[in-house]
């Protein structure tokens, strides 16, 4: 345990679906430290940020209610400093409108999770806007200030953090990685299922474009009843496009699980899907279901990328296939349901690679060299204080 007064200030997600403040702040209990924590009212969480993005007429609404929050959290950081006088304060995902006010009120290190950039989100992954557009300058701007006014910013791979700092001119010392973890891990992953034929892919998550859900169906139908595909989740558009499909070979589930249903459906699974989208995002990321299999361990099949290659270990603790190209996933599929065998020695090394890299431990101890680091002017560099 240090003596290191962090400060943990924002206005963070909490709940099924975001795992990332949730597993730093176990992480950082695990390993000792307690820091303050500063949490105010999130005023699009969730769904609702996602809707105001994508209905330009309720944007001046919200730029109005923007506007009285940031008056808030200025009273509520002056007060905060005051009280705890911390050597660093840590600006949770999604900061981006807050870490400008932290910096306009302190003038020691700053620690921003940037996680995702609100622009590559709402542009590049999700195609919301055109590249060249208002709102796209907009987030851009957002996501340049956030960058600005932090010493350290905070991503979850060293290619999302070199990505960074390339597209707004950051020093690549003020930039640095930390992984998303599981909060609600399974102390001990449940027994792998016998090796049954057909081979049993669980594909999960939200639908965004980066998971390539069609490409993976498109896979599943060439296997030609050697794979049955679960599906939990996808877009409304996709479940419509499955559903209409009738494959006997893809099992439609519901559009959301809660954890413990969840947790039982990866353990039926051979073989958990990852991501095989062809947008840039999707080769910089390592998203939360892929740890999510890991910490169950479950081998994951997933689009090849410098990402999963910085952390994982294709052929050991991940399997991989090209991304974006069905027939090539196609090919991966059918060979793993000719030849199983080696999926359990991978279940195996898939639950040891969470425990060095993505658990709470391990999560805590990165973080708390970083936030040391910074703290001392060892890691990142000291940000001008004159960011309005």
């Amino acid at each position: 345990m240090s003596n290191l007064r962090v400060l943990v200030f924002g206005a963070w997600d909490d709940g099924p679906g975001y795992p990332r403040t949730r597993s730093w702040l176990l992480g950082l209990s695990a390993v000792g430290e307690s820091p303050t924590l500063w949490r105010l009212p999130s005023l699009f969480g969730g769904q609702k940020k996602v809707d105001i993005v994508r209905q330009p007429w309720r944007w001046p609404g919200a730029a109005c209610q923007l506007l009285a929050a940031r008056q808030r959290a200025r009273r509520a950081i002056g007060v905060a400093l005051q009280s705890i006088d911390p050597h660093v304060v840590l600006v949770p995902y999604p900061g981006h409108a807050l870490a400008p006010v932290v910096r306009a009120a302190f003038a020691g290190p700053i620690v921003l999770d940037l996680f995702l950039s609100a622009h590559d989100t709402v542009i590049e992954d999700r195609g919301y806007f055109r590249p060249r557009s208002l709102p796209a300058r907009a987030l851009l701007a957002l996501d340049r200030r956030a960058c600005a006014a932090a010493d350290l910013v905070l991503v979850d791979t060293p290619a999302h953090a070199a990505h960074i700092a390339a597209t707004f001119g950051l020093p690549a010392e003020r930039t640095a990685w930390l992984p998303v973890g599981d909060p609600d891990a399974p102390a001990e992953p449940p027994p792998y299922p016998a090796l049954t034929m057909p081979l049993r892919v669980l594909f999960f998550g939200t639908g965004v474009p980066l998971h390539g859900l069609p490409i993976l169906v498109d896979a599943v139908q060439r296997c030609l009843g050697a794979v049955r595909l679960e599906v939990i989740g996808g877009s409304r558009a996709e479940r419509t496009a499955i559903t209409a499909l009738a494959s006997p070979h893809i099992q439609l589930g519901p559009v959301f699980l809660p954890r413990y249903e969840l947790g039982a459906a990866i353990a039926r699974a051979h073989v958990v899907a990852g991501v095989f989208g062809t947008s840039a995002k999707a080769q910089r990321v390592i998203p939360f279901k892929l740890v999510h299999a890991l910490a169950a361990g479950r081998p994951v099949l997933t689009g090849d990328s410098p990402a999963v290659r910085e952390w994982l270990r294709p052929g050991e603790d991940v399997l991989v296939a090209p991304m974006g190209d069905a027939r090539g996933l196609a090919a991966c599929l059918s060979e793993l349901a000719r030849a199983p065998h080696e999926l359990p020695k991978i279940a195996i090394a898939a639950r040891q690679t969470f425990e060095h890299r993505f658990s709470a431990v391990a999560i805590g101890h990165q973080l708390q060299a970083l936030l040391a680091g910074v703290a001392q002017g060892s890691v990142g560099r000291r940000a001008v204080a004159t960011h309005a």
